[in-house]
């Protein structure tokens, strides 16, 4: 089993830090929702590899279960 470090990002206004951070978790939550392009860092063979992948790269719903895209960035 690898260890992995899965970011999402999302720009948004807010009234304050805990504002931002409950609007986003409301969105993450959403089922309805298209966030799904995550970075994601780890190993490869003993090296740094960071990994933008997208579970829905041709927009055809927010389940994630499409074919993902993965582009290795490091």
């Amino acid at each position: 089993m690898t260890s992995y470090l899965v970011r999402w990002d999302i720009d948004l206004d807010a009234s304050d830090p805990v504002d931002a951070a409950r609007k986003a978790l409301a969105i993450q939550r959403d089922p309805r929702s298209w966030a799904t392009v995550f970075t994601v860092h780890g190993e490869h063979q003993g090296a740094p590899q960071v990994a933008t992948v997208d579970l829905d790269p041709e927009g055809l719903g927010p389940s994630g279960n499409g074919t993902p895209k993965v582009e290795l960035t490091g």
